[in-house]
């Protein structure tokens, strides 16, 4: 997803995603239901089958791990659903409940999915905050550098990462990779991008959108 997804139309983006995820929710769930009988068959035979049914329960855990990623498809589906707005940075870490530290003293107006770009900050000051729940809570600053309009999260407590990426990792990444995922998707759903990177030993969220040649609307933000 590193281009900016189309407005959504009848039987776009958003219906074919929630189309998919029913097509491949219900054969999974009927598969498991046959597994967990075959599983407990197993279980009732001598010790020469137990081997058999540790790899049964590994297909089911395998069967488990890709209903959570089909569970994505409606969350991915909102995604695409929800049209663009002209909004800045600043109004959508407000709306967060995310205070920006002071900036440029005129941000750029952008455009982007307001709910969905609100998420996936608070999924990301969430997840930086949750490494270390003493710590203060995480900075935030608007930069701009190369032609587009970036924002720096930066954790001011706990450990860095030595593969950060992996973090991003699907289905058995981080904790919450689930959620770290939908907000790297949020993000370049609107051209943008998201990487977490290590710093001085501290995990730093970085998320940047191309700065329009003009404002949208001929102005600025704030």
């Amino acid at each position: 997803m590193n281009e900016s997804l189309p407005p959504d139309f009848p039987g776009g983006v958003a219906d074919a995603l929630g189309t998919l995820r029913h097509a491949l929710a219900d054969p999974l769930s009927a598969a498991g239901v046959k597994l967990e009988l075959l599983e407990r068959r197993l279980a009732e035979v001598p010790s020469n089958g137990a081997s058999l049914a540790d790899r049964v329960r590994g297909v089911k855990a395998d069967l488990a791990a890709a209903g959570r990623l089909i569970d994505l498809l409606p969350r991915l589906a909102s995604i695409a659903g929800e049209p663009a707005g002209i909004t800045s940075l600043g109004d959508l870490c407000r709306a967060a409940g995310i205070p920006l530290e002071e900036g440029p003293a005129n941000r750029p107006r952008l455009l982007l999915r307001r709910l969905a770009t609100i998420d996936a900050l608070r999924i990301l000051v969430w997840f930086l905050r949750s490494r270390d729940p003493l710590a203060a809570p995480p900075r935030l600053l608007e930069e701009s550098a190369s032609g587009r309009v970036a924002l720096r999260i930066e954790a001011l407590g706990g450990s860095g990462d030595s593969n950060p990426e992996r973090l991003f990792h699907l289905p058995r990444g981080e904790e919450r990779g689930e959620d770290l995922f939908l907000a790297r998707a949020c993000i370049e759903s609107d051209g943008g991008r998201l990487q977490l990177v290590e710093r001085e030993s501290r995990l730093v969220a970085l998320l940047s959108w191309p700065e329009p040649a003009t404002s949208p609307e001929g102005g600025h933000a704030l």
